[in-house]
């Protein structure tokens, strides 16, 4: 790790360099501290992380990285999901008072107590309650009443992408779940990065025009018309006329080329709903050879006494977000995901793989992304209890769905070689344009499918402002 941060130091910026020195002092000086690191996609943000992390394990301390979806944390060495890691409760949205579920005795206590630095990625998506959360039991477990327990904290984002998700919500519930909602917020210190060095390396004059035109995008500036939709710049993107043509620009000769599993990491489509995923996912599979399997799971209430008020099939009927569905139907070759941790930090939530071999009890795998990437492994049933639903059930299940396509949500903070959006039902909320269209560098690369170029971009404006 000594010899990654001193080949890597000197390549910083001028900006990345006061940021990880910055930080480096608030390490060093080992009181604590609160800080942003504001930084919009392609300004090399999890280059400086990365950094930093090394810096502090080369010189055996103990640095916690954590992500607020599972796909950011596979791009961190050692990351794993906020959830994961502070044992967060579910349904924190409404719990204004909680706290970890990590007892001071704990094994995970005694890290936390340890780690010189937590650093948070993709903040801007988690809620206020679980900072606070954070803070509660950073405190109890240090006996420190200092803010985070005298730990120093490091959130990165960027507040122009998507905000916490909150089923049914107004944009009152948004901005009130936004961590600058929370009374915690006013002791931040922000840093920033604001120079683009994905649009510097490309040395792509079309770059650095996409990346204006996306900020404007982030910044809510790109004008609105008299329905309420924006209307994308020709030089933007390429517009496709059908969801089979947008599968073809996104994934050409898909039935040849999956077995190259770079050209398969590099590329997927987005959409903003989970069903509109689904039907994409299915679609381009079955553009792969060979035959179809399928793989049925086992769903039984969790209390005895409630099996005769929920019969199986309805039980089986439940797709949920998260969750693998009832009947998993895939082939060899398909790109998934892992829904579920089974063996950090190799097999994490938000882990993509590509299967080499279905069996009848394992599926044989590939990793696709992170430091593991070409590792194979297996892949077992596992027991599944969802926690966003009235009953509790237990689905038996592969903890995988397909991940051809995926909602803009879990895109967030990944950067691709060619992007595909499905905005055909631009049901928006703020900032998932600007993450859609965020996904890739220069506009050649991106593909969309909308009608007559126009669509829907959410900005909250008090989102954005310090």
């Amino acid at each position: 790790m000594a010899a990654i941060v001193a080949r890597n130091v000197p390549l910083m910026n001028e900006e990345q360099r006061t940021v990880y020195d910055r930080i480096m002092l608030a390490v060093s000086a080992g009181q604590g501290g609160f800080f942003f690191l504001d930084a919009p996609g392609g300004t090399g943000k999890t280059f400086v992380i990365s950094l930093i992390l090394a810096e502090i394990r080369s010189n055996n301390g103990i640095a916690l990285a954590v992500a607020s979806s599972g796909i950011a944390a596979t791009l961190l060495d050692g990351g794993r999901t906020a959830h994961s890691v502070f044992k967060l409760p579910l349904n924190i949205q409404n719990n204004p008072d909680a706290v970890c579920n990590i007892k001071k005795q704990s094994s995970m206590a005694t890290v936390l107590k340890q780690c010189k630095i937590i650093i948070w990625d993709e903040c801007t998506m988690a809620h206020k309650h679980s900072l606070e959360a954070l803070n509660r039991t950073l405190k109890d477990i240090k006996n420190n009443d200092n803010l985070f327990g005298g730990t120093l904290l490091v959130l990165s984002g960027d507040f122009r992408q998507t905000l916490p998700v909150i089923p049914r919500s107004t944009y009152a519930d948004e901005i009130n779940a936004c961590l600058k909602s929370s009374p915690l917020w006013r002791n931040v210190e922000k840093v920033q990065l604001k120079v683009n060095m994905r649009v510097q390396m490309l040395q792509d004059p079309s770059a650095e025009t996409f990346s204006k035109q996306l900020l404007d995008i982030g910044d809510g500036k790109v004008a609105i018309d008299e329905t309420g939709y924006v209307k994308l710049p020709t030089d933007f993107c390429t517009i496709a006329d059908s969801q089979d043509t947008l599968i073809e620009q996104i994934f050409p000769d898909v039935h040849t080329q999956y077995i190259n599993h770079e050209w398969l990491a590099e590329r997927a489509i987005l959409a903003a709903k989970n069903v509109d995923v689904d039907n994409l996912n299915l679609k381009i599979q079955m553009l792969l050879p060979g035959n179809l399997v399928s793989y049925k799971s086992i769903d039984t209430v969790c209390d005895d006494s409630e099996a005769v008020n929920f019969l199986t099939e309805f039980l089986n009927s439940l797709d949920l977000p998260g969750m693998p569905p009832h009947n998993l139907q895939l082939k060899v070759g398909s790109a998934i995901i892992l829904l579920r941790n089974l063996n950090p930090p190799r097999l994490c939530n938000g882990t993509r793989l590509v299967i080499q071999k279905l069996m009848k009890n394992v599926i044989e795998a590939s990793i696709l992304n992170g430091k593991f990437r070409g590792e194979n492994i297996l892949i077992p049933r596992i027991p599944i209890i969802p926690t966003d639903v009235p009953i509790q059930f237990k689905r038996i299940q592969f903890p995988i769905r397909l991940i051809f396509a995926m909602t803009i949500n879990k895109s967030q903070g990944q950067t691709m070689s060619i992007c595909g959006l499905d905005l055909k039902k631009p049901r928006f909320s703020h900032g998932q344009l600007y993450v859609a269209c965020y996904r890739v560098g220069k506009p050649s690369s991106l593909f969309v499918l909308v009608k007559d170029g126009l669509t829907k971009n959410i900005v909250h404006a008090i989102a954005l402002k310090d």
